[in-house]
């Protein structure tokens, strides 16, 4: 008798090999201003402190507060989390497919998730993007199986109603399968109930936490905030040519790996190979009717919410937030293995084969990349060799960063334009560094002298991938 059949067996294997890579990557040091929120979240939890930011995302905070507890290691415990997500795309995608792990279809798919560059970023990165990636998919699945049970619909109504405290802004991916199924069904009732569950599990925790009151009003502000000042929303950022280009350089660069300008060969070559790929399956997509009723819903999921984050999310600096749009290349890739024509299906192997050496390649190169510190870390650490410097001037973000990891120096805000005409006008003789180009604004009374450029592949986070810093020294009375 055998207690695991050979698909179990390797299922197994992949998922320790999941958490195992994610392990051997983990960062340990604070990447960016949202990483920081989250890492300051396993401290203290306090969405009135932004630790994390409003909606809270306590399911995910509690989960990582909980091995954090039990490891002590902050870049390990988000790598399991990581981890585990990656195997949960995997699983999911596969019964979504209906793809053995161990068939050819199966193994390409599973690589083409293992070693997507993105994916692997967000896998050992504090935060909870990747985690709410492997909710709505089994919750997706969940909704459109083909399994009557009625359990798996409640199952996937608890999942929706989890999600909204994982990912609030991954909703929006499940609200056709979920009117859909609304629709159809003459227990709604219990439906809803599932769902209402699922919220209830964070939410109830939540209000405890922190008041009803104090929810409402920081998510009224954060929200406000969000879409009309500081989310990067198409309210504030309104070009529309560079959120398309920024929108299309996320998904096929930064998610794909893909060439875009200044990117290596590597790229380019791959690119060639990543083409070929993508028109091979939509050929045997097309020519074998494969657009299904599941395949339709897809689909519409993922053109809803790619409106929803071009018009509402920060998709100029933040690329991750395509993530959820991977998943169409992820279900299509693996039919370009179902020959259309015996007498090409060597070739069409050989550049598989090609697109997986590559993938292998470019994904290691930027993993790599990600364990050495981004550019604000680098900043980070030098200002904590610098003791002569006694005062640090940039804009609010940058600075909460340095004084939140530990910097204690005087910090001006340049954008508070009454707090930097009072330092202006102070005779201030202390050493001082100004954090970006914002030379103009002391051109004079101040000598500028330039001190270091901090940089990071953008392709590895593209918050604050250059930050250039300057020494300023007030002139004295009779300078020239």
């Amino acid at each position: 008798y055998n207690l695991f059949n050979k698909n179990q067996i390797f299922l197994i294997i992949i998922l320790l090999s999941c958490i195992g890579s994610r392990i051997l990557t983990s960062i340990y040091y604070i990447e960016d201003i949202d990483s920081l929120r989250f890492a300051l979240s396993i401290y203290e939890y306090d969405i009135i402190k932004l630790q994390p930011h409003f909606p809270g995302y306590p399911i995910f905070s509690f989960i990582a507060k909980c091995l954090y507890f039990i490891l002590g290691n902050m870049g390990v415990t988000f790598s399991i989390i990581g981890g585990i997500s990656v195997f949960n795309i995997i699983y999911f995608l596969l019964r979504i497919s209906k793809l053995s792990p161990l068939s050819t279809s199966g193994l390409f798919l599973i690589f083409i998730i293992f070693f997507n560059p993105l994916v692997w970023l967000m896998s050992n990165r504090y935060m909870p993007d990747l985690f709410g990636l492997s909710i709505f998919i089994s919750a997706l699945y969940f909704f459109i199986s083909d399994i009557k049970d009625r359990k798996f619909l409640y199952l996937g109504y608890f999942l929706t109603g989890l999600l909204a405290g994982i990912r609030l802004s991954y909703l929006p991916l499940l609200i056709i399968p979920f009117l859909m199924r609304l629709k159809s069904r003459e227990n709604r009732k219990f439906l809803i109930l599932s769902f209402s569950i699922g919220c209830l599990i964070w939410l109830i925790p939540l209000i405890l936490i922190t008041g009803f009151e104090n929810i409402w009003s920081v998510g009224y502000n954060h929200t406000i905030g969000h879409f009309m000042d500081y989310g990067g929303s198409a309210f504030t950022n309104n070009d529309w040519s560079i959120r398309i280009t920024r929108f299309i350089q996320s998904v096929w660069a930064d998610g794909l790996g893909g060439y875009w300008l200044e990117r290596s060969w590597q790229t380019f070559i791959f690119s060639i190979f990543l083409l070929l790929i993508f028109i091979q399956s939509l050929r045997v997509l097309l020519i074998n009717k494969l657009i299904d009723k599941n395949f339709k819903i897809i689909i519409g999921c993922l053109l809803v919410y790619s409106i929803w984050i071009f018009f509402s999310q920060n998709i100029i600096y933040k690329s991750r937030h395509i993530l959820p749009i991977l998943i169409l290349f992820f279900i299509i890739f693996p039919l370009a293995l179902k020959p259309l024509s015996r007498k090409f299906y060597p070739y069409i192997k050989a550049g598989v084969v090609a697109f997986c050496l590559f993938l292998f390649s470019i994904s290691i190169t930027i993993i790599g990349q990600h364990k050495n510190p981004s550019a604000i870390a680098q900043l980070k650490n030098d200002l904590e060799q610098q003791k002569s410097i006694k005062t640090v001037i940039s804009t609010p973000l940058i600075n909460y960063y340095l004084k939140l990891n530990g910097i204690k120096k005087k910090f001006i805000n340049i954008e508070n334009s009454k707090e930097f005409e009072l330092f202006k006008y102070e005779n201030n003789n202390d050493e001082i560094l100004l954090i970006g180009n914002f030379k103009l604004m002391f051109k004079d009374d101040y000598t500028i002298i330039v001190d270091s450029i901090f940089y990071h592949n953008p392709y590895v986070n593209r918050m604050w991938s250059q930050i250039e810093t300057y020494k300023i020294i007030k002139q004295k009375r009779g300078d020239i």
